[in-house]
């Protein structure tokens, strides 16, 4: 994350540093991207940029992370719509997303993590984010009564499971420009195959 310094800049050079490497990096991969170019267009000394981050690495994610709130909202929102159902509140995260267009601001998200498709940002992601209390907020809207199984193993596959079932459909619409309703098509089986394993027969 920034330091405090960064936050202490005046908004609108923070906008001049965070707008340039937007463009950086939705225009090349993580690995071509420059700090050079970023420094430059920002018009900011290169030196001053290591007092405002790490590395490469860490714009890159504060990047990613601009959308938590949003994404957040979002995520709330299709877990009391599914009452707490994972699965369902999956599929009804997709439609978010990709029906109706998508909001400019995941649009960019989304348009990085196509141009860095053989890096696995996702796990990345799940590294830094573990944390999060934004996250075990989340984990307390899931209605764990459903499953069978309630342990923290579980809790951990359940959720890769499903974050590997969305990826996979994401992947296919950003990177093969499958069509979004027949991804849907088949994430909903992935997910009736994974309710199947996991909840309790009276739920599945």
């Amino acid at each position: 994350m920034p330091t405090q310094t960064f936050f202490r800049l005046p908004e609108e050079k923070r906008e001049r540093l965070t707008d340039a490497a937007w463009r950086e990096f939705l225009t090349v991969s993580y690995a071509e991207a420059s700090i050079n170019r970023i420094v430059r267009e920002a018009q900011i000394p290169r030196g001053s940029f290591y007092q405002y981050f790490e590395d490469k690495e860490d714009l890159f994610f504060y990047l990613l992370s601009l959308g938590r709130e949003e994404s957040m909202g979002i995520l709330t929102g299709v877990l009391d719509a599914a009452e707490g159902d994972p699965c369902d509140a999956t599929l009804r995260l997709f439609d978010e997303v990709f029906s109706g267009g998508l909001r400019p601001s995941m649009k960019r998200v989304l348009e990085v993590l196509r141009l860095n498709q053989s890096m696995d940002v996702s796990q990345m992601l799940l590294l830094r984010m573990r944390s999060d209390p934004g996250l075990q907020k989340l984990e307390k809207q899931v209605n764990w009564e459903i499953f069978r199984r309630t342990d923290a193993e579980f809790v951990r596959e359940m959720a890769r499971l499903l974050v590997f079932s969305f990826a996979c459909a994401m992947r296919s619409i950003l990177c093969d420009d499958a069509p979004a309703a027949s991804e849907r098509v088949k994430l909903a089986t992935r997910l009736e195959i994974l309710r199947r394993g996991s909840m309790k027969e009276e739920t599945a």
